[in-house]
C-alpha cells in the first residue's frame, strides 16, 4: 500500500479540515469533532518554560530540546467554546478528540538561510499526544553559528519537521441478499385414491462487495525556530 506525502495545509483542507483558533478541526459523520495541531513546536514544563538548551563548551556547543506536536489545554478550551457556540449547544456536550494519526519520524533540520536544509538529528515520537521527541546534538562552530542566527530571529536556519500518517478507516463491506421460492404441486393417484404431493425449491444468493477505504496519506508538519516562541538571543 502506498501513501501519498503532502505538505500540511492544502492537504488538510482537502481532508475537510478548517482552522479554528489556530487549530485544524474537522467534523465527523456522528457530529463529533477531531483536531490536530497546525505546526510543531517545543514542549514546555509545568512552569511554562520551553525545553530548550544551547550550551557552549570550548569548540563544541551542545543543543538539547524536546519537540512537541500538540495543542495546549487552554487553546482546546477556546476551540471547544467556539464550536459549541456555532452549534448552539453547551461546550461540555461537544465531542472534541485528537485525530486518529500515526506520528513517526521527527527531524531537526539545519538550514542554509536560502531554503536548503540538512538533517541535524532524527528521533521517534512518543506515539501519543502531544507526540514528544527529544534531541541531543553536538555542534561544531559553523553549525552553532547557524543555530544562533535562528535564535536571533532569522528564518531558514533551524526547523522541526513531523511526519504524520493519517489513521486508516475500518474496511467497510456491503451485501445484498435475495431469495426466491418455487412451489410445485402435483397430484398422483394410487389404489387408495388421490394423494397430494408438493415440493418446494428455495434459492438464495448472497453477494458481498467491499466498498474499500481511502488510501492513508503521510503529511509533513514543519515549523521554523522563529515560530517556537523562544526569546531572541
Amino acid at each position: 500500500m502506498n501513501a501519498d506525502k503532502d505538505e500540511a495545509g492544502a492537504g488538510d483542507q482537502a481532508g475537510g479540515y478548517e482552522q479554528v483558533q489556530g487549530v485544524l478541526v474537522a467534523q465527523d459523520a456522528d457530529g463529533g469533532w477531531r483536531y490536530r495541531a497546525r505546526a510543531p513546536g517545543l514542549a514546555r514544563g509545568p512552569d511554562g518554560r520551553a525545553q530548550f538548551t544551547l550550551v557552549g563548551a570550548g569548540a563544541i556547543t551542545m543543543l538539547a530540546l524536546t519537540a512537541s506536536w500538540g495543542v495546549p489545554a487552554a487553546t482546546l478550551d477556546a476551540v471547544r467554546a467556539e464550536l459549541a457556540a456555532r452549534a448552539q449547544v453547551p461546550a461540555a456536550q461537544l465531542g472534541l478528540a485528537p485525530a486518529a494519526v500515526e506520528v513517526g519520524t521527527v527531524r531537526l533540520l539545519l538550514g542554509d538561510g536560502a531554503g536548503g536544509f540538512e538533517e541535524l538529528g532524527k528521533a521517534q515520537s512518543s506515539g501519543v499526544p502531544p507526540y514528544h521527541a527529544a534531541f541531543n546534538v553536538m555542534l561544531d562552530a559553523e553549525r552553532a553559528a547557524k543555530v544562533r542566527k535562528a535564535l536571533g530571529g532569522e528564518r531558514g536556519w533551524l526547523q522541526l519537521s513531523y511526519e504524520v500518517r493519517d489513521g486508516v478507516e475500518p474496511r467497510r463491506s456491503s451485501h445484498t441478499h435475495s431469495e426466491e421460492s418455487l412451489a410445485v404441486d402435483a397430484s398422483v393417484r394410487d389404489a387408495q385414491g388421490e394423494a397430494g404431493l408438493s415440493a418446494r425449491i428455495d434459492y438464495s444468493e448472497r453477494i458481498e462487495a467491499d466498498s474499500g477505504r481511502a488510501e492513508p496519506r503521510t503529511r509533513s508538519y514543519s515549523a521554523d525556530a522563529v515560530d517556537w516562541g523562544l526569546p531572541k538571543q
